[in-house]
């Protein structure tokens, strides 16, 4: 076995029976006084001897990393279950765990992590781009890939994050769908006739988020201040019980408060709204009495007939079908609150007090999501100013 041993603190390079180069530094000793290596072994020696001496400019420079064999799919794993999902909401890790098993594990999984290279995740995000992926799912891409690597540099698994410049790729900014004041008036006159009539009065009257409306209980309606206080969302989840019991529900519907600060908030109502909430109030207590026992009160303000709360899914097929009865173009529950939102800015309100209505966490977020109002808002500012600049300046009385 030949070999090339070099003085203490410099590392070394030596041949093995079978005709490998294995590079070694000293990492030092363990908890046991016992000195600690790194090694990695190659097919020619001046690779070996390469990678000995960057491994001991790292080693100077505080960026070194031991040599592992750690896959990306097996490090997404780890940082999921240790990292994400104990200190996360739910839903949020869904979000992190969807997006690493089915876009990134596929295709780099198999990668050591070690090697994961810039170009590789950007190939990975040009691609999907292309297929015809939404442009926000492209980022999650990206946010997801970023923040494991991140967490990898602080377990020393790797000394760079491959996702840290990474171009994404343009933002398509969506068409928003927003009702006129015709197609309001007749989907709330359809609505009128349906016992969930009730929903979209409150969705269209108050700019609530829809797991925001399905949480209200009437706990949060001051019918005297005519005022709702939003403090909580149900949430759709994957429940965790399916994975021990297979006859368990895939899902569930948890409550959860607001994300942010701004999301907590209190809403003023019209009167109408007012005096609609009270009919459904007088409506449900009479419903209570009829159903009797069978009848599950939780204070909710929509509910089934026997006082369960309504899913998001079928609110949204009942939209669907007083669409069709009112003649009005199909559209998705959201876009009742941005038509909320611009019934609004087309009133003059300033966006700053939308931005707290909605519960945006800044002006931005709004004044980026409504900015196909600001065209008219501006034409109706500089049309105010018509009469303020009207004076004649001495050089016109020559025009004749």
């Amino acid at each position: 076995m030949a070999s090339a041993k070099n003085k203490n603190g410099q590392g070394c390079v030596y041949q093995r029976k079978d005709g490998y180069w294995v590079a070694q530094v000293s990492l030092g000793k363990d908890d046991n006084g016992k000195p600690k290596y790194a090694r990695k072994t190659f097919k020619r020696e001046e690779d070996a001897l390469h990678w000995r001496d960057k491994a001991l400019v790292e080693q100077r420079q505080g960026v070194f990393t031991v040599p592992s064999t750690v896959t990306f799919g097996e490090w997404l794993d780890i940082w999921l279950t240790r990292y994400v999902r104990p200190h996360v909401r739910p839903k949020t890790w869904e979000s992190y765990e969807y997006i690493a098993r089915f876009h990134l594990k596929p295709m780099l999984g198999n990668v050591k992590v070690q090697a994961l290279q810039t170009a590789q995740l950007q190939q990975l995000l040009n691609q999907r781009h292309q297929s015809g992926l939404s442009s926000r799912t492209v980022e999650l891409i990206q946010i997801t890939a970023r923040a494991s690597l991140k967490q990898a540099i602080h377990e020393g698994l790797v000394s760079r994050n491959a996702a840290e410049h990474l171009r994404k790729p343009k933002k398509v900014a969506k068409e928003i769908r927003v009702m006129t004041v015709e197609e309001m008036r007749k989907l709330l006159t359809v609505a009128d006739d349906d016992r969930l009539g009730t929903a979209f009065h409150l969705l269209l009257g108050t700019g609530m988020r829809v797991g925001e409306l399905l949480a209200l209980t009437w706990a949060d309606v001051d019918l005297e201040q005519a005022v709702i206080r939003v403090n909580k969302a149900a949430i759709l989840v994957k429940n965790a019980d399916h994975d021990t019991d297979a006859t368990a529900n895939k899902t569930c519907v948890i409550t959860q408060p607001p994300k942010t600060k701004h999301g907590h908030r209190s809403i003023p109502i019209t009167d109408d709204l007012v005096r609609y909430l009270r009919r459904w109030l007088i409506f449900q207590r009479r419903e209570r009495m009829i159903t009797g026992a069978d009848y599950q009160d939780k204070g909710l303000v929509i509910t089934t007939m026997f006082g369960h709360q309504v899913s998001q899914r079928y609110l949204a097929r009942k939209l669907q079908q007083l669409l069709s009865k009112a003649d009005v173009p199909v559209t998705n529950l959201h876009a009742l609150r941005h038509t909320y939102a611009t019934r609004l800015l087309e009133s003059e309100i300033h966006p700053k007090v939308v931005q707290e209505l909605l519960g945006h966490g800044s002006i931005g977020i709004t004044l980026n999501t409504y900015s196909h109002v600001l065209p008219d808002l501006k034409k109706q500012a500089i049309g105010k100013l018509e009469g303020m600049l009207n004076t004649r300046a001495r050089w016109q009385g020559q025009l004749g």
